[in-house]
């Protein structure tokens, strides 16, 4: 063997000896990293036998890893979906475990590597916001009732006090009286504002393939006195069909258009537009009315919040947010653009497709 050939030798062996130690290095790396997880790792062969657990996995299980290594792991593997699993342990409740499972080669054969992650206080958590999510509903729904009879009754005598004595009140009288009227019915406003905030949440049909042409028609239906009292010029560009529930898609268009029509001093003008992709569509309502400064956009959504004069702008405060709730229900998005005298531009981006929907439909016209 010439010397050229015992160098290469050499090199081949340094070369092999630092592959070795990197790949040492990797495998440590991993283990450490497996080994410090939170959640529960366990590496089960096709057999369904559990081949290695880690730290986590034991906690979470409360036996030893030499007993849980050769058993049987016992849950429906199901690859690539989330799945919740209920672990029984001795003389304690039941946990509550997330589990999603992949798959994986370990010791050079197919296997499955499951991950766990306890859930069960998260489950109680989300067990009590539904409990009050409940509590809140039925406490609108019994204050909006109990509250709108005496507050039709109010606007009835104030009504029959006018027609009965009108002749014999002055004229600060009949001021009183009307501005009475005017706050019952802001009143009445409120409460069914309030109540269709309260029930967002509760209503779960969707129907599929609405066309959101005719939920816009039926929303300008509802809005037409005060679109006939302010003479508001409308444009709008089709749009799509989708996935969604009909009443708060309605809704929806009724608050925005009529949030335009409120905050505006001069004649109010809106333009609708959308851009439609494979998976969503992007909606645009643009006005021309008093528009909103920077400071106040992060703080648009929030209930009850009158950015303007309630002598001036007589809204109840609580539509945007319904609008919000009722956008992020169908799994999409909503945010404003604005500025002070420039009016406003309404963003909301909706999936097309739900898989919550019914198979009812509403074909467009």
């Amino acid at each position: 063997m010439d010397n050229s050939q015992g160098i290469m030798r050499m090199e081949d062996d340094i070369d092999t000896t630092a592959l070795q130690k990197r790949l040492a290095a990797s495998e440590a790396r991993f283990d450490n990293v497996v080994r410090s997880s939170p959640d529960g790792i366990v590496v089960i062969d096709h057999e369904g036998i559990i081949q290695y657990v880690n730290p986590a996995a034991v906690s979470l299980f409360g036996h030893a890893a030499e007993r849980l290594t050769g058993e049987s792991f016992g849950y429906p593997i199901l690859i690539g979906e989330k799945t919740e699993i209920e672990i029984l342990k001795a003389d304690q409740k039941p946990l509550l475990a997330e589990m999603r499972i992949v798959d994986i080669e370990w010791d050079e054969q197919p296997a499955y590597l499951a991950t766990l992650r306890d859930i069960s206080e998260r489950s109680v958590l989300l067990g009590e916001l539904q409990r009050s999510t409940r509590d809140l509903e039925q406490f609108a729904s019994i204050v909006s009732h109990d509250v709108r009879s005496p507050l039709r009754n109010l606007y009835l005598l104030t009504g029959w006090l006018l027609d009965d004595h009108a002749a014999e009140l002055n004229a600060d009288a009949m001021e009183d009286i009307q501005l009475i009227r005017q706050t019952t019915t802001r009143m009445q406003r409120l409460l069914e504002d309030l109540l269709h905030y309260s029930r967002v949440d509760r209503v779960k049909r969707i129907a599929s393939n609405i066309s959101l042409d005719d939920v816009l028609d039926d929303a300008l239906d509802n809005l037409a006195d005060e679109i006939f009292r302010t003479g508001l010029q409308l444009t709008r560009e089709k749009l799509p069909a989708i996935d969604c529930n009909v009443q708060q898609m309605v809704t929806f268009f009724q608050h925005i258009i009529g949030n335009a029509i409120i905050h505006n001093e001069q004649k109010p003008e809106v333009h609708i537009s959308c851009e439609t992709g494979p998976r969503s569509c992007h909606i645009r309502i643009a006005d021309n009315g008093v528009g909103i400064s920077e400071a106040n956009l992060s703080n648009i959504f929030i209930p009850f919040n009158h950015l303007h004069s309630r002598d001036t702008h007589d809204g109840s405060g609580v539509g945007l947010a319904t609008s919000k709730k009722i956008i992020e229900a169908h799994g999409g998005k909503i945010w404003i653009e604005s500025e002070i005298g420039t009016g406003s531009v309404v963003h909301a981006e909706i999936p097309k497709r739900s898989s919550r929907a019914s198979g009812l439909t509403k074909p467009a016209k």
